[in-house]
C-alpha cells in the first residue's frame, strides 16, 4: 500500500485567483459563483496571499463600510505554501500547525495548484485506515501505557478541561477519570 502520496496527486490545478485591488464584494461573488471556500491572491503573476470564507467574518463584524474594503486589506499574507513533490502527510502537518485548511502549491515561485484538507481525505482513505489500525496496535501493546502521549482538551467523561487527556478505550479522559476507570477494571 502506498502511504507517501505526493501533493501533486491530490491537489486541484485549476486555481481560481483574484487581484489584491479587487473588492471583497467581487471576491465573495466569485467564491459563490465558483462554489469555493477561498481564492488565492495574485500580484504580478505571483501568489501573495489567500482570502477565505473566514476572512469575510472580520469584514462584516469589524469594518465600518465593508463594500469599500479591498482584498489586500483582509487577505492572509505572507502566503503559506507547499511544493507539489511534498507528501500529503507533510501538507496535513503544515495545515495543522498553521491552523489552515487550504494550502496553495508552488513550484519555482509559480502557483501550480491548491490542496485542501478535503482533498487529502479524498485521496487517502486507505492510508487513514492503516494509520488507525497502527494506532490501535500501539495502544494494545503491553508497553502502550508507558508510551502513550497525553494531549489536552475536554474530558469525555466528566467534561472538565485537562492539560493531559489519555485515550482509554477510544475515549479521551483526564487523569482522574483514567484512574477511576483503572480501579473499576
Amino acid at each position: 500500500m502506498k502511504i507517501d502520496v505526493p501533493v501533486r496527486e491530490a491537489m486541484v490545478t485549476n486555481v481560481i485567483t483574484i487581484s489584491p485591488d479587487s473588492s471583497v464584494v467581487e471576491a465573495a461573488k466569485k467564491m459563490i459563483d465558483k462554489d469555493l471556500g477561498g481564492l488565492v491572491i495574485i500580484e504580478k503573476k505571483k501568489p501573495v496571499g489567500i482570502i477565505t470564507e473566514h476572512d469575510f467574518l472580520g469584514v462584516v463584524a469589524k469594518m465600518p463600510n465593508p463594500i469599500e474594503v479591498k482584498v489586500k486589506d483582509i487577505m492572509s499574507s505572507p502566503l503559506i505554501t507547499i511544493s507539489p513533490n511534498s507528501s500529503i502527510l507533510e501538507a496535513a502537518r503544515l495545515m495543522n500547525e498553521s491552523k489552515i485548511r487550504k494550502l496553495p502549491v508552488k513550484d519555482n515561485e509559480k502557483l501550480v495548484g491548491i490542496i485542501t484538507a478535503e482533498d487529502i481525505v479524498r485521496v487517502a482513505p486507505k492510508e487513514i485506515e492503516l494509520l488507525k489500525e497502527l494506532a490501535k496496535l500501539k495502544s494494545e501493546s503491553p508497553r502502550s501505557e508507558f508510551l502513550q502521549q497525553p494531549t489536552s482538551g475536554e474530558c469525555e467523561m466528566c467534561g472538565n478541561y485537562s492539560d493531559y487527556l489519555y485515550d482509554v478505550d477510544d475515549t479521551y479522559v483526564c487523569g482522574e477519570c483514567k484512574r477511576a476507570i483503572s480501579r473499576e477494571k
